[in-house]
C-alpha cells in the first residue's frame, strides 16, 4: 500500500522534473552533462586565457547541447550567443581537404596523380616538387617548408594579396624531404589545395564553401573573409598586449586558416565528415580522410597516443585519450593568434564535439570537448567507466648504458639551436631557453623531474638522429593531453673557410626586423618570432641560426625536416643589408636610421618597404605626432621589442618615445610621413 504510493509519487515527481528541465534548456540539453560542460567553459574563460568560448554536441544528427561562457565584447558585457562567429584557423583544413575529396568523387582528379597535371605552373627550386600529390597535402608529407604566410594574417583587411602571389613564391622555394617521405604540419599545403578547387571547380573558394556545404548544410554563420557579412557578428579578440579591442582578425589564406563559424555549423559540418552525408562526400571518401595516413613515412613511436598522427586533413586519427576504450576519436584543431578551435568527432557512434574560443588554445579547447565525450560515452553506456587521469612521480635513475653518451651534441629545431650532453645518467638540454634536465630510468628512456615527459634518441631510416620528447599535460578542471614528437635534430658543426667567416662576424647575434608585410598586417604588433630574425652569437658550428647551415657569404640553407623552416639569402640595397627568409624581407638592426630632433618626415622608398628608426638619447620620452598617408600606419616598439602603439590597432597617431626603441614608418611606395616631436 504505502510503499507502492511512494514508488508512485516519486515517480510522478520524475517525470514533472524531468519535463520542466528539458523545457527549460531549450535544445533538450541532458542537464548533468550540461553542468558539467558549463562548469568547464567557466574555468576556461576564469583560469586559461579566454574571453569566450561557445560549445556544441551533435549525436545522431541532433545537436544535443549548445553552450557558451563569457563575453562577446567586455565593453557591452553581454553573454555570447550560439549566432555569434568565431575565427576557426586551421580547423578550416577540413573544409578545402573535404572539397578536394569531393572532386574527387566526381572524378575530376586523383589524389595521387602529381599536382602539376591540375596545376601546371606550380614549380619549385628542387625538381623533385614534380612528385607533390593532393594526397601528400592533405597528409602533411609534401616536403614543402612550412607557411608562406606573406599579407596573410592582416587586421580587419580582406586582401586576397596571399592568394593570388602564392604559386610565384613558391617558385623559388627548396624542399626539405623526398615528398611522400615523411609527415610534417605544413600549411602551404592547403593553400595549394584551395587554388586547386578552385581550378577544377571554375570558381573561387569562397563560393565553393557556400554552395556545396553552407547552403545544403545550413550553415547560416560559416564564412570567409572574401564574403559579405556583417563584421559585428564576429565576436571581439582582446590580447594581453593591447587594453582596447582588437580590429578584425582577418586570415587571408582561406584554405589553411581563413574560416569562420560557429561550433553548432562546426557540428553541422562534421556530418560530412563522418561519412553521414554521402550526397555531398561519399562514405568511401570520408573512411579514405580517417586513414593512419603518419603511418606510411617517417613517424614518432607514440602508441596511438599523441595529439597529432594525421589523417588527410584531419590532425589526428587516434585521439588520446579514446585508445583506452578501443574507441577512435579523430580531431582537427586550429589556432590564429586571436582564434582558437577543436573539433573532435567519434565517428562509430556519430557524434562530434566543437569548441571555439576567443583567447586561449586548441589543446585546451580540445581537452574540454574530450572530457565531456566521455561523459556522453559513459551515459550512454559506449564506455563502462571513465579512464582515471594519469599520475606522475619523479624517476628513478638507473644504471645508463654507456653507449648513450655518444648521443651528446647539437641539435636544432626551428625556433633554436640545443647543446645536449648525455653523461652519469642524465640528459641535459641547454638551449637559449634555458636548461631542461631528464633522468635515465632504464629502457633507453629519460624522464623529466616530474616524471610527466619522457625522452629518448630515435634513428629512423632517413638516417638522422632524433630527440623524441612524449609529453603529458594535465589541465586542471579541464582535462589531460598527450603530445609525441621529434623535438629536435641532430646537426653536425661546419667548418667555414676563414673568408666566409671574416665576412659573417659582423652579422653574429644580429636581429633583423620585418620589412615588406602590408601596414594591416599583424605582424608588425605581435611579438611571434614572425617579425625579427636573431641570429646565432656565433657562428662556429657553421650555422646561421637554429638548423641553417651557412654556405657562402650571402647564403645559408635549412637543414631540417621540421615545420616551418626557412633558407636564408642576404643581399644590399641603397647600403644596407637585408635578410630574405622565405617570401618575408628583413633590415638589418645596424642599418636602421636615427630619429633625432630635425627628423621632419620618413619617405618610403620604391621597394615599398617599411623604414626604421632607433630613438636616440636626444629623442627619448618625446612626444612624436605623425601625419599619415592614407592607408599608411606607423608601430613603436620599446627596448624589449613590445609594441607600444601600433596605429592600424590604435588608430591613435601620437606617441611618446621609449627610450632605446624603435619607430617602423609602412605604406607604399613614394608615401610621406610627416613627423612632429616635441
Amino acid at each position: 500500500g504505502e510503499e507502492n504510493m511512494k514508488k508512485h509519487i516519486f515517480a510522478v515527481l520524475c517525470m514533472i522534473l524531468l519535463f520542466s528541465l528539458t523545457g527549460y534548456s531549450g535544445n533538450k540539453n541532458n542537464n548533468a552533462l550540461a553542468d558539467k560542460a558549463q562548469a568547464i567553459a567557466d574555468t576556461i574563460v576564469s583560469d586559461y586565457g579566454s574571453v569566450s568560448v561557445q560549445y556544441a554536441i551533435i549525436d545522431k544528427g541532433s545537436i544535443i547541447l549548445s553552450g557558451s561562457s563569457g563575453v562577446y565584447d567586455k565593453i557591452e558585457n553581454r553573454s555570447v550567443t550560439k549566432d555569434d562567429m568565431y575565427g576557426i584557423g586551421s580547423t578550416s583544413k577540413m573544409f578545402v581537404t573535404a572539397a578536394t575529396m569531393m572532386l574527387a568523387d566526381k572524378g575530376l582528379l586523383d589524389i595521387d596523380t602529381p599536382l602539376t597535371v591540375y596545376i601546371p605552373e606550380f614549380q619549385m627550386a628542387d625538381e623533385r616538387y614534380k612528385e607533390i600529390t593532393p594526397r601528400m597535402l592533405m597528409n602533411h608529407s609534401s616536403g614543402i617548408y612550412g607557411s608562406s604566410f606573406s599579407n596573410s594574417f592582416l587586421f580587419d583587411d580582406p586582401d586576397k594579396k596571399a592568394h593570388d602571389t602564392l604559386l610565384a613564391r613558391l617558385a623559388s622555394q627548396g624542399l626539405k624531404a623526398d615528398p611522400g617521405e615523411m609527415c610534417d604540419y605544413c600549411n602551404d599545403g592547403f593553400s595549394l589545395l584551395e587554388i586547386l578547387v578552385e581550378r577544377l571547380s571554375g570558381i573561387s573558394y569562397t563560393e565553393f564553401i557556400a554552395k556545396n556545404f553552407c547552403q545544403p548544410l545550413g550553415l547560416t554563420h560559416t564564412k570567409t573573409p572574401q564574403d559579405d557579412f556583417d563584421r559585428a557578428q564576429l565576436v571581439k579578440v582582446y590580447l594581453p598586449i593591447f587594453d582596447g579591442v582588437l580590429p578584425n582578425d582577418t586570415v587571408n589564406v582561406l584554405g589553411t586558416g581563413g574560416l569562420y563559424s560557429t561550433a553548432e555549423d562546426l557540428c553541422r559540418f562534421a556530418e560530412v565528415l563522418m561519412g553521414n552525408r554521402p550526397e555531398i562526400l561519399s562514405e568511401k571518401s570520408a573512411l579514405l580522410m580517417q586513414n593512419e595516413e603518419y603511418k606510411n613515412g617517417l613517424w614518432p613511436e607514440d602508441n596511438a597516443e599523441n595529439q597529432f598522427g594525421y589523417g588527410l586533413g584531419w590532425d589526428t586519427v587516434h585521439s588520446f585519450p579514446f585508445g583506452d576504450y578501443g574507441i577512435q576519436a579523430v580531431v582537427k584543431g586550429g589556432d590564429t593568434q586571436m582564434f582558437h578551435s577543436s573539433l573532435v568527432t567519434i565517428p562509430k557512434r556519430d557524434m562530434a564535439m566543437a569548441v571555439i574560443s576567443s583567447g586561449g588554445a586548441s589543446a585546451i579547447n580540445y581537452a574540454f570537448a574530450a572530457t565531456i565525450l566521455q561523459e556522453l560515452l559513459l551515459e550512454k553506456g559506449f564506455i563502462a567507466q571513465i579512464s582515471p587521469l594519469r599520475n606522475f612521480e619523479a624517476p628513478v635513475q638507473e644504471e645508463m648504458p654507456k653507449e648513450l653518451s655518444a648521443y651528446s651534441g647539437l641539435y636544432a629545431n626551428p625556433s633554436s639551436q640545443l647543446s645536449i650532453e648525455v653523461k652519469d645518467g642524465a640528459l641535459i638540454v641547454a638551449s637559449p631557453a634555458g636548461e631542461a634536465k631528464y633522468t635515465y630510468t632504464g629502457g633507453y628512456i629519460f624522464k623529466s623531474e616530474d616524471g610527466t615527459v619522457e625522452a629518448k634518441f630515435v634513428q629512423p631510416h632517413d638516417g638522422n638522429i632524433y630527440l623524441q620528447l612524449d609529453k603529458h599535460f594535465v589541465l586542471p578542471g579541464v582535462g589531460q593531453l598527450v603530445f609525441s614528437a621529434f623535438d629536435c635534430q641532430k646537426i653536425e658543426p661546419v667548418s667555414l673557410s676563414e673568408t666566409v667567416l671574416n665576412f659573417w662576424s659582423g652579422r653574429a647575434g644580429k636581429k633583423y626586423y620585418l620589412v615588406d608585410e602590408k601596414p594591416t598586417s599583424q605582424a608588425y604588433f605581435m611579438d611571434s618570432g614572425i617579425w625579427q630574425k636573431k641570429l646565432n652569437d656565433d657562428f662556429a658550428s657553421g650555422y646561421a641560426d637554429s638548423g641553417i647551415k651557412i654556405i657562402d657569404e650571402n647564403h645559408a640553407v635549412n637543414t631540417l625536416k621540421f615545420r616551418d623552416v626557412t633558407d636564408f639569402i642576404f643581399f644590399t640595397k641603397d647600403g644596407a643589408e637585408y635578410l630574405k627568409a622565405n617570401d618575408l624581407a628583413y633590415i638589418r638592426e645596424d642599418f636602421m636610421l636615427e630619429m633625432t630632433v630635425d627628423t621632419v618626415e620618413c619617405i618610403i622608398g620604391m621597394d615599398g618597404y617599411a623604414k626604421y628608426y632607433r630613438i636616440g638619447a636626444n629623442t627619448a620620452g618625446m612626444t612624436m605626432a605623425v601625419k599619415l598617408p592614407d592607408d599608411a600606419a606607423y608601430a613603436v616598439y620599446d627596448e624589449n621589442n613590445a609594441c607600444v602603439n601600433f596605429t592600424t590597432v590604435s588608430h591613435n597617431d601620437t606617441t611618446i618615445l621609449p627610450a632605446n626603441g624603435r619607430v617602423a614608418f609602412i605604406g607604399k611606395a613614394g608615401d610621406v610621413f610627416e613627423i612632429g616631436l616635441h
